[in-house]
């Protein structure tokens, strides 16, 4: 199991000792997931946070069958829905590789233990927390308040490597347009 991700990761949340990493990184496995592979189901209490350490994730909605892409996790990600955890009420999305992903894996009820026995892991835990809020808000801000043409633009910046790795309609569902409208902003940026 390769940690070096993920120690880099913990760094930017929390100052931790290593004695305190070792017993955080007893606590973690590897799932390997094949393309296409469901990480998280629509109808299941989510049970686990994980740690993208190679690969790319989609996150969407279903609604009278139609996919809404809400979210990509690509390398260095924190995945899992501790809502759906915490009510211990099911999942309202489904998260699924787009190419062959590698994943570490800890329960989240491992995760509360270590907060007795290990209180930086409760720092980490919140820290990781208030990313995934601030993120969200701004994405949400983002499809009410910017034009496509800026939506773009912003994933370009946050996000370069889905340009590439991820087809173009799954992107234009991201930003809440039609793949011809993406093709057009597409086609304005390069001339």
């Amino acid at each position: 199991m390769e940690l070096e991700r993920i120690i880099a990761e913990f760094k930017k949340f929390v100052p931790f000792k290593q004695e305190e990493f070792d017993l955080f990184a007893k606590r973690l496995t590897v799932v390997n997931l094949k393309k296409n592979e469901i990480w998280e189901d629509i109808f299941k209490v989510s049970q686990n946070m994980g740690f993208v350490n190679s690969g790319i994730l989609r996150q969407y909605y279903i609604k009278e069958g139609v996919e809404y892409t809400d979210n990509f996790y690509l390398e260095s990600a924190f995945i899992g829905n501790y809502i759906s955890y915490l009510s211990k009420t099911p999942s309202t999305t489904i998260t699924v590789a787009l190419e062959p992903c590698e994943l570490l894996i800890v329960p989240f009820r491992e995760l509360e233990k270590l907060y007795k026995i290990m209180p930086v892991s409760e720092q980490f835990s919140k820290a990781i927390g208030e990313q995934k809020l601030f993120k969200l808000n701004s994405r949400n801000a983002s499809l009410l308040m910017d034009s496509p043409e800026e939506r773009y633009s912003k994933l370009l910046q946050e996000k370069p490597a889905l340009i590439n790795r991820v087809p173009q309609y799954l992107i234009a569902q991201y930003l809440g347009i039609r793949p011809e409208s993406l093709s057009r902003i597409r086609k304005k940026r390069i001339s």
